[in-house]
């Protein structure tokens, strides 16, 4: 199946360890990280913050956290909470 949602290309994916989540990254002009459920292409949230497009996703070993690197512009790492999607952290200075 195709996941649609973002507004602009997709530079990114990744799995969450345990695969119960993906996670998609936005390019410029989206600026979002998208979750999706992969058994059944259900949209699970979109997490806002950078703001220019984001390059990179990763989650952790644990799967506790998910890491999204924001490209030139926004020049942060974001941390998030990936089950309440709540926004945990912001890396600066690159």
């Amino acid at each position: 199946g195709t996941l649609r949602g973002h507004s602009g290309g997709v530079l990114s994916v990744t799995f969450s360890p345990d695969g119960s989540l993906l996670a998609s990254a936005g390019g410029y002009g989206d600026n979002t990280v998208r979750l999706w459920d992969p058994r059944t292409q259900e949209h699970k949230g979109t997490l806002r913050g950078h703001s220019g497009g984001v390059l990179s996703v990763t989650f952790s070993p644990d799967g506790s956290l998910l890491a999204s690197a924001g490209g030139y512009g926004d020049n942060t790492v974001r941390l998030w909470d990936p089950r309440t999607q709540e926004h945990k952290g912001t890396l600066r200075g690159h």
